[in-house]
């Protein structure tokens, strides 16, 4: 009995471990999405301006700007946002 629990248990534990890769996929594509919809000149950076129309953006864009070259690019976007979420 107590060997059928234990095999239960790892199988539960493997499905859970693999129904969490494609969430991570969806996350990257969805922050890929967003990034070029704040890129509203499709430069690939957000300038502070372009920042601006967007609150989360705005008020994360300092100390994302790791380099401070006054705008993001993707990388520091990306950074930022899965900052974000892990403190969430």
């Amino acid at each position: 009995m107590k060997k059928l629990l234990v095999v239960a248990a790892v199988a539960m534990t493997t499905s859970f471990a693999h129904a969490e890769a494609p969430a991570t996929d969806a996350a990257v594509e969805t922050t890929q999405a967003s990034f070029t919809q704040i890129d509203a000149d499709q430069d690939g950076m957000i300038s502070k301006q372009e920042a601006s129309s967007f609150s989360s953006v705005e008020l994360m864009f300092d100390n994302a700007d790791s380099n401070k070259d006054g705008t993001l690019d993707s990388s520091e976007y990306e950074q930022a946002k899965s900052a974000e979420t892990t403190a969430q």
